[in-house]
C-alpha cells in the first residue's frame, strides 16, 4: 500500500463506519412585521433594495448591478469562492472561519449523494481512521466510553500502559493533568489523554467511592484485533475472534491459528460477529488463509469481483501461499454487525463450501470506499465501486423509495440460523452464547462422525 501524493488514492475499504454524520441545513426566515406572511407591498419594497454582486474575475470587488453576461459565473467553484467572499465581507455576525465553512460545504455536497457510506473526515477523524487502519496508536492503551455524563474506561488493552498502571473497566475519568473533564465528550477526553510515546499523563479516577491518581507513561500501542483460545480442550476445537481487517490483522490471525494447530486443534470456529470490515486487500488475504486454491474450478479462485463506477469489472483471487487451515472442519459465526470485509470472507468460505455459516443474516454492504487525503490532513471517504462474492450474487440490502432500508434484504444468510438468547451479556458470556454453543455442537458432531468413519468396523 503506497501513497505518491496527498491527493492519491490511499486505502480501499470494505468497511461500515461506526458513526456517520450527514449535514442537514435549515434556513430560518425572519420578518419585521407581525404578520406570518409579508404582504406583496412589503415584498416589493424589499426587492427594491440593490443586491451587490460579486465579480467572479476579481473576488475582492463588489458591484451593485449584476454582470451583463451571467453565464460567466456558471463555474461551481467560482460560485463557491464568491459565496465565501460574500460571507467574509458582508455577513454581519461571526462565523467567518473559511475552513469551517468549507468543511460544512463539503458535508453538504456529500449529503446530496444520499450514500451512508460516503463521508468527510476532519483532520482528527482522519487521524483516528489512520490509527484504526494501521492497527496502532500513541496513548495509554485503553478504550473509553460514555455513560450518562461520565467518561469511563471500557477496557484496558492487554499489556498496555493503562493495564500495567492498574486501570480497570468502569473506572470513571474525572481529570486529566489536574484539569476536570466534567462536561467533555469522549473524543475530547481521548484528545487530552493521547500524546507522544515516553511522555506522561496524570489521570484522576473515580473507582466506586475512591478517588485515585494514576501517572501513566504513554507508548505506541498495538491494537489487538484477534482473540483466541482452545474453546473445547477435550474435543480440541479452537476459537478465533477477528474484530477488524487492518494492517495488523493477518499477523495476529496467522499467529493465533498456528498456535492452535500446534496445540492439536482438530476443528476451528472463526468469529466475525460485529466485525464492521476494514481493508479490502486484507479481506482477500484472510479468505486465502481458509480457502485452498482450485477447490471449485468454475469459480476460478475468485474471492471478490469489483465493479467500478465506469462499469469495468476486475477480480481478486486466492493466494496459495497464505492457506493455513489444512482442511480442518470450520464454522464461521456471523450476525447483523458482520459487514463488508467480513461478508467478503464469509461469502468466499460459503461459496467454496469449506465451512458452515452459523448465526444471523449479515449486514448487507457490497460497496467499496476509497479514502482520499486532502492537503490539510482532512479526507474524503467516497464509495467508488460495488463488490460481489465468488458466485457474483448481490449482497447489498434493498431500500424503499425514500431510501430507508428494507429489513431482511441483502447480506449473507447463514447455513444454520441461530438468534441470541434473551439476557445474553455478550461475547464474555460463553455459556449463554447460543451461536457459539451451536458452532461447538456442529463441530463436535462432525469430528465424531469423522472419527467413526476412520476406525475399522471391528475396532469400534
Amino acid at each position: 500500500m503506497t501513497s505518491n501524493s496527498s491527493s492519491s488514492l490511499w486505502y480501499r475499504l470494505a468497511f461500515v463506519p461506526l458513526m456517520a454524520g450527514l449535514l442537514s441545513m435549515t434556513f430560518l426566515l425572519g420578518y419585521a412585521s407581525n404578520d406570518i406572511w409579508p404582504d406583496r407591498e412589503a415584498i416589493a419594497r424589499r426587492a427594491a433594495y440593490t443586491i451587490p454582486y460579486l465579480d467572479a474575475a476579481d473576488l475582492g470587488v463588489f458591484s451593485e448591478t449584476p454582470p451583463a453576461d451571467t453565464t460567466r459565473i456558471s463555474d461551481p467553484v467560482a460560485d463557491y469562492r464568491a459565496a465565501i467572499a460574500l460571507i467574509r465581507r458582508g455577513y454581519y455576525g461571526t462565523g467567518h472561519d473559511t475552513r469551517k465553512l468549507t468543511y460544512e460545504a463539503i458535508r453538504g455536497m456529500l449529503a446530496t449523494l444520499r450514500d451512508p457510506f460516503t463521508s468527510f473526515m476532519e483532520p482528527e477523524e482522519w487521524e483516528r481512521m489512520e490509527a484504526e487502519t494501521k492497527g496502532d496508536f500513541e496513548g495509554i492503551g485503553a478504550y473509553l466510553t460514555a455513560e450518562g455524563h461520565d467518561v469511563k474506561i471500557a477496557e484496558p488493552i492487554e499489556n498496555s500502559p493503562a493495564e500495567k498502571a492498574g486501570l480497570r473497566p468502569d473506572d470513571i475519568v474525572i481529570s486529566v493533568n489536574g484539569k476536570s473533564v466534567a462536561g467533555k465528550t469522549v473524543d475530547e477526553v481521548v484528545k487530552l489523554i493521547k500524546g507522544k510515546p515516553g511522555s506522561r499523563v496524570h489521570l484522576g479516577i473515580l473507582r466506586g467511592k475512591q478517588h485515585l491518581m494514576f501517572t501513566i507513561t504513554r507508548a505506541r500501542v498495538i491494537t489487538p484485533v484477534v482473540k483466541y483460545a482452545m474453546e473445547d480442550p477435550e474435543a480440541r476445537i479452537g476459537y478465533i475472534a477477528l474484530k477488524q481487517f487492518n494492517e495488523r490483522s493477518m499477523d495476529q490471525l496467522t499467529r493465533a491459528l498456528e498456535d492452535l494447530k500446534l496445540r492439536g486443534a482438530r476443528g476451528l470456529i472463526l468469529d466475525l460477529r460485529d466485525n464492521p470490515g476494514g481493508l479490502l486487500e486484507v479481506a482477500v488475504q484472510v479468505a486465502s488463509v481458509f480457502v485452498p486454491r482450485d477447490e471449485v474450478p468454475e469459480l476460478r479462485n475468485t474471492v471478490v469481483f469489483i465493479k467500478e463506477g465506469n462499469g469495468q469489472e476486475t477480480r481478486k483471487t486466492l493466494r496459495s501461499d497464505l492457506y493455513m487451515l489444512d482442511r480442518l472442519p470450520l464454522v464461521v459465526l456471523v450476525d447483523g454487525g458482520s459487514a463488508s470485509a467480513s461478508e467478503i470472507v464469509t461469502a468466499t468460505i460459503k461459496d467454496y463450501g469449506v465451512g458452515t455459516i452459523v448465526g444471523q443474516r449479515t449486514y448487507g454492504k457490497g460497496r467499496v470506499q476509497t479514502l482520499f487525503p486532502l492537503e490539510d490532513n482532512s479526507a474524503l471517504r467516497l464509495t467508488t465501486a460495488t463488490y460481489y462474492p465468488p458466485r457474483h450474487t448481490d449482497i447489498n440490502f434493498k431500500t424503499d423509495e425514500e431510501g430507508n432500508r428494507i429489513p431482511d434484504t441483502g447480506g449473507i444468510v447463514p447455513d444454520i440460523e441461530v438468534k441470541p438468547v434473551p439476557g445474553w451479556k455478550g461475547l464474555k458470556d460463553r455459556k449463554n452464547d447460543a451461536q457459539l454453543q451451536k458452532a461447538l455442537a456442529v463441530l463436535r458432531e462432525r469430528l465424531t462422525s469423522t472419527s467413526t468413519l476412520q476406525i475399522p468396523a471391528g475396532q469400534r
